[in-house]
């Protein structure tokens, strides 16, 4: 199943960012871009990533489950979203 999620847009510059966690699982926060920090953001975090979308609640569960459950990576992730508008289709 793909879901179609709204990328940045240079007006509001809000992104996605993902942390994959000393635990194995995955964590995810919609910020502003100004507001990520140059420290880790979890706690036992292991990575963080910008993605260039904006999800909503619904959406940024569905793609921590499938995080989660292996059946789209971190790599993956990356691939979608971009910092000039317009949407990803991601699959989930």
């Amino acid at each position: 199943m793909n879901i179609t999620v709204k990328n940045t847009t240079p007006d509001t510059a809000r992104i996605t960012l993902v942390g994959e966690l000393g635990d194995g699982s995955f964590d995810a926060k919609v910020m502003a871009e100004t507001d990520v920090p140059y420290t880790p953001y979890w706690q036992n975090q292991i990575e963080q990533r910008i993605v260039y979308i904006q999800p909503d609640g619904e959406q940024l569960k569905s793609i921590l489950t499938a995080l989660n459950e292996r059946r789209l990576s971190l790599d993956e992730l990356q691939n979608y979203g971009s910092s000039a508008g317009g949407t990803s289709s991601i699959p989930v």
